[in-house]
């Protein structure tokens, strides 16, 4: 497997919408990279993030709805009841559990830390809660980069007030600024 390009993980819950829309207004299309787009999704309720995404991106926008191998130019975005995982370049669909606390954003951070190390990047966008604090710690650990929302710029603060509390992220930026900042780290690796 070919891990010459970053792989970024994007989570989001309330108010993530917006922030996407507005994050991949800015994206370079020709960027060598994945993206992987984790929200918390209602179980029994069928996403269209990857429709309300399409104006917004000339690439690719994918419902993972089984297992793939990543490739740099997609937007892979997890789909309904499901957690993504990534192992050797490829994403893994399971089931969610049964837990009340939806925790898809830091298992997803939490392979793409193991699976990419240092050209894994995590993004932090409004939402409530703290999902994706561990996962991002690992990343950065593992030497990958870790951008949060400006909580002020965030419709719900919980998810990147954690980031912020408890690591160390890069970038504490509004979306477009996150966008712009991504540009500028994957254009010259």
């Amino acid at each position: 497997m070919n891990k010459n390009f970053f792989t970024v993980g994007i989570g989001a819950s309330a108010g993530g919408l917006q922030s996407l829309k507005i994050f991949f207004d800015e994206i370079r299309s020709d960027l060598p990279v994945a993206f992987v787009v984790v929200t918390h999704l209602s179980r029994d309720y069928t996403s269209l993030l990857n429709n309300l995404l399409m104006p917004h991106t000339n690439m690719d926008v994918i419902r993972v709805e089984k297992d793939m191998d990543l490739i740099q130019g997609n937007i892979y975005i997890l789909i309904e009841n499901k957690t993504i995982k990534v192992k050797e370049g490829r994403l893994i669909v399971t089931t969610r559990d049964a837990a009340i606390v939806n925790s898809a954003v830091d298992i997803f951070f939490e392979s793409l830390a193991k699976d990419f190390g240092r050209k894994a990047v995590g993004i932090i966008l409004s939402g409530g809660g703290s999902d994706g604090l561990e996962g991002s710690k690992l990343i950065n650990k593992m030497g990958g980069n870790v951008m949060v929302q400006d909580p002020e710029s965030a419709q719900a603060d919980g998810m990147p007030f954690s980031i912020i509390r408890f690591d160390h992220p890069v970038a504490i930026l509004n979306p477009k600024e996150l966008a712009q900042r991504l540009n500028r780290l994957c254009a010259f690796e």
